[in-house]
């Protein structure tokens, strides 16, 4: 249990601590995703080998200067009566980067400079026609073209700068565009996979306790690991401490509600007793008042008898008395009884199909369970009670009533111990609320399961499952 003073510590220790927040990791995670994704475009790029070929229109200062140079070239060979050869070869262009000037016969074409043996520059053939152009291949980046008209001919003029090393951006763009998708997808899908595992293992892991919790389940915890420092770590760890209160407190209400009724067996068996002294000396008028006492006396003791059962079922303390017999013994035993219960109340039990059938169980614990719920289903019936019994996988017993039924919002809350119905509180119906407590536990502790549902046509149907013995 965490105290006020331990929780405003965490608190300013978040405070001080912001990784400690699911937003922070949130947001660290989204930023993560991107870096991982372009890192990931950086290491292909660099391993890829790229033939290609891309492309942009050319604005600004250099499509200015790639003019201005053309002009150059065109006054000194038309103006000044150079060759092209010479012009290309003069100190102030050979300082320049590499122009080259291609020409519809190749033969003809011209550089500036010695061009490597591995820059292919017919690649820029297909350009020729087109605006100037910022133009990406592997090897190099051309600039142009600018048409020159000279007396040997209609020439292109490009400006070309070879890479040793493209830059990240160009080597990107010139990367095909499946692989940037497939690259963006598959980095994206792996870190928002681990983000989402681990946003949201915490997130079921509270789901599936809560409802095991819900479902009576008082030992269920969520698996929540104590260096989590961010929201969903303290709520993970204030949830265990409040199913560990929880745990105590009906443990310590179920403790002492059977220590109080062991203690209650004393002094009650002491007032029978005193009872049947009195009888056995009072008079004739005082002896209607001592019946009493001893009727009440004898349904307290029944009551404690019940709360006692109920204490040990739950806290699965009450050691079984197993053997293997054919349940159909048991039920008949338990039938009969019932018959005569319907005679007395004028109303009818129905039986079909048999149990015919080796269980392996604690008999008395067995028809107890059948016991109350038939009670039950006669005490509440208008006038049919059908008892349905039938075995494959697994013996399966159907008592229904043809009653009034049950709100659907109470079907769950029947079988707690001392739950009544408000319309059902009255001395009429009798009881204590832990007949079909007893029942329920009953029938777990042997490995099966009790279901309460409402028929459509009205009633209350009480569905019991049993294990049958594999031979």
């Amino acid at each position: 249990m965490y105290s006020f003073k331990a929780s405003r510590s965490a608190l300013f220790t978040y405070v001080k601590n912001p990784r400690h927040y699911l937003f922070f990791k949130i947001f660290i995670w989204f930023w993560l995703t991107i870096i991982g994704t372009v890192t990931a475009l950086i290491f292909l790029s660099n391993i890829t080998a790229i033939n290609a070929v891309s492309n942009e229109p050319l604005h600004g200062p250099m499509k200015k200067n790639l003019l201005y140079t053309a002009k150059n070239l065109e006054r000194s060979v038309i103006k000044h009566r150079r060759s092209l050869s010479e012009t290309l070869s003069h100190p102030r262009l050979s300082k320049r980067k590499l122009l080259y000037l291609n020409s519809d016969q190749l033969e003809d074409s011209l550089t500036s400079k010695q061009v490597p043996s591995d820059v292919d520059l017919s690649l820029l053939n297909f350009t020729k026609n087109m605006a100037p152009q910022v133009i990406f291949t592997e090897k190099y980046q051309a600039f142009g073209p600018i048409k020159i008209t000279l007396p040997e001919g209609d020439f292109y003029l490009y400006e070309i700068d070879i890479n040793q090393q493209q830059p990240f951006f160009i080597r990107l763009k010139l990367m095909p565009i499946w692989m940037k998708v497939f690259i963006a997808i598959f980095a994206s899908l792996i870190l928002s996979f681990l983000f989402s595992r681990n946003l949201i293992a915490p997130i079921n892991s509270l789901k599936k306790a809560a409802i095991k919790l819900s479902n009576g389940d008082l030992s269920a915890r969520a698996a929540i690991s104590i260096n989590r420092k961010d929201e969903l770590g303290i709520l993970g760890r204030d949830f265990n401490s409040m199913a560990n209160q929880l745990e105590l407190l009906i443990s310590s209400q179920k403790r002492l509600l059977a220590d109080i009724s062991h203690e209650l067996r004393s002094p009650l068996t002491r007032l029978k007793m005193a009872t049947g002294l009195a009888q056995m000396q009072a008079n004739e008028a005082s002896q209607s008042y001592l019946l009493r006492i001893e009727k009440e006396a004898n349904q307290l003791d029944k009551m404690i008898a019940d709360v006692l059962q109920v204490s040990r079922l739950e806290a699965k303390s009450q050691a079984l008395s197993l053997q293997t017999q054919s349940l159909q013994i048991i039920v008949d035993h338990v039938l009969n009884d019932a018959q005569f219960e319907a005679k007395q109340n004028n109303k009818k039990l129905q039986v079909s199909g048999d149990a015919q059938v080796s269980i392996d169980c604690d008999e008395a614990l067995i028809a107890s369970a059948l016991e109350n719920l038939l009670r039950n289903a006669i005490k509440y019936a208008n006038s049919t009670i059908s008892v349905t019994l039938k075995h494959c996988d697994a013996i399966y017993i159907e008592i229904c009533d043809d009653g009034s039924g049950v709100p659907d919002e109470q079907l769950n809350k029947l079988c707690e111990p001392f739950f009544r119905q408000s319309d059902a509180r009255d001395r009429v119906s009798g009881g204590t609320g832990l007949g079909l407590a007893i029942a329920k536990n009953a029938i777990t502790a042997h490995g099966g399961s009790l279901v309460l549902s409402n028929k459509d046509q009205g009633g209350l149907c009480a569905n019991i499952t049993l294990p049958i013995i594999k031979e």
